[in-house]
Parts: C-alpha cells; sequence; structure tokens
C-alpha cells in the first residue's frame, strides 16, 4: 500500500482522553478500507496534565499502552488482583493490558502524556452522526472506592459479543 500513515488531531472519547486512531480499519473516523486489517489497530492518545481518564474495561481486546512523551501511571485490576495497582511509566515504556481488566490512566505531570495504543483484535469504534454507536471500552462513572464497594460490579451494562460483530458488519456494509 502505497501510503504514509500519521497522527491527525484528536478527537475526545467517553473516557476523557484525546485520541488519534491513524491506523485502525475498525474506527469509522479512520477512513481506511474496512478490510485493510483485522488482527491490530494503532492509535495515538493524549493525557491532559493534571488528568485522569475515567475507569474503562475492555472485554475483548488487548491493549498496550506505549508512553511517547511525558509520565504515566496506568492503574489496572484484573480479576485475579485483590486491589489496584499502578504501574508509573516513563517515555519509552509500556504497559499491557488485558481483555476484562479495570483500566485508568493518571497524568500528575505538568506536561501532556502523549501515547500509543496498540491493540488486537483491531479496536472497534462506531460513530453515526456524532453519536457513539459501539466501543470496545465500557466506561464507568465509578472510581476505585465506589468500585470496591460494590465488590467490583460496575452499574453499567457491558456490551456484548454480539453487539460488537453487528458493529463490524455495518462498518462492513458502509464501505461497500
Amino acid at each position: 500500500m502505497k501510503r504514509i500513515f500519521e497522527i491527525e488531531e484528536p478527537f475526545p472519547v467517553p473516557d476523557g482522553t484525546l485520541v488519534s486512531p491513524f491506523l485502525n480499519a475498525k474506527d469509522t473516523k479512520s477512513g481506511l478500507p474496512f478490510d485493510l486489517l483485522d488482527g491490530v489497530s494503532v492509535a495515538a492518545g493524549i493525557i491532559e496534565p493534571q488528568s485522569r481518564s475515567k475507569i474503562h474495561i475492555m472485554l475483548f481486546v488487548t491493549q498496550v499502552t506505549f508512553v511517547r512523551r511525558g509520565k504515566l501511571e496506568v492503574w489496572m485490576k484484573s480479576e485475579d488482583d485483590v486491589e489496584p495497582y499502578a504501574l508509573p511509566l516513563k517515555e519509552d515504556q509500556a504497559a499491557l493490558t488485558r481483555p476484562g481488566t479495570f483500566f485508568q490512566l493518571v497524568n500528575n505531570d505538568a506536561e501532556p502524556c502523549q501515547v500509543l495504543y496498540i491493540v488486537s483484535p483491531a479496536y472497534v469504534f462506531e460513530v453515526l452522526n456524532g453519536a457513539v454507536l459501539y466501543d470496545d471500552a465500557t466506561v464507568l462513572e465509578e472510581n476505585w472506592e465506589d468500585l470496591r464497594v460494590a465488590g467490583w460490579r460496575p452499574s453499567v451494562k457491558f456490551s456484548t459479543w454480539e453487539q460488537r460483530q453487528e458493529a463490524l458488519q455495518r462498518q462492513a456494509q458502509r464501505t461497500m
């Protein structure tokens, strides 16, 4: 393919961070042919200074969060963990988040943190007329203490595998 892929102006996503999906054929905002890549996607992200994403869970994908510039704490809690834990990252370091893990990005620094998200299989994000129809991330309103008190059972309903497949089918039909 004779094309250079470039990070474009990021847009806000439901977890409160900024994302630019520059190499994701399963994202309606990327403009790439739907069948270009199935097994992986790459997006750039920005976590503003002194900010944190909302806690979220991705049930169907594994994500590598790679710090390009700045510092970042990646907070996680998997089913096997008793308590959430933080991985402090600096430039050229990464953290791996497995499916079903509670996940939050925290930038306590005075500078923005720039990251790459490498996701497998490709991250599905479907937007139509400005409305999010499907997102592989389920964003939570609870904080860590709320989740602990609730026995790690969030109040939101999770997307199903069937809904993910339906979103992929809709996107495939739009590109035909």
